[in-house]
């Protein structure tokens, strides 16, 4: 599944999706992967889908999940920036 980094923080991110695929998964555990800088970097994390919800954003309809890491990640310096840049 791909979808846009709503936000993140160490201990979890928000999830931008365009298939209502995660709404029954509340509680699953997930394996992903975040992959910026053109897809040349990448970080895997293990979560749980804490919560979702439906919202329009620039008139697109997307379907948010909140994940929960696992572990908390050390985020790199852009990741952090990405964070901070989303208002």
């Amino acid at each position: 599944m791909f979808g846009k980094l709503g936000n993140i923080s160490e201990e979890g991110l928000c999830f931008l999706g365009e298939d209502d695929l995660l709404s029954d998964e509340i509680e699953s555990q997930v394996l992903g992967s975040i992959v910026w800088s053109k897809g040349t970097k990448r970080m895997f994390f293990e979560g749980t889908i804490i919560w979702t919800q439906t919202s329009k954003i620039k008139n697109v309809i997307y379907y948010i999940a909140g994940i929960q890491f696992q572990e908390r990640l050390n985020l790199t310096d852009s990741m952090l920036a990405r964070s901070l840049e989303i208002k």
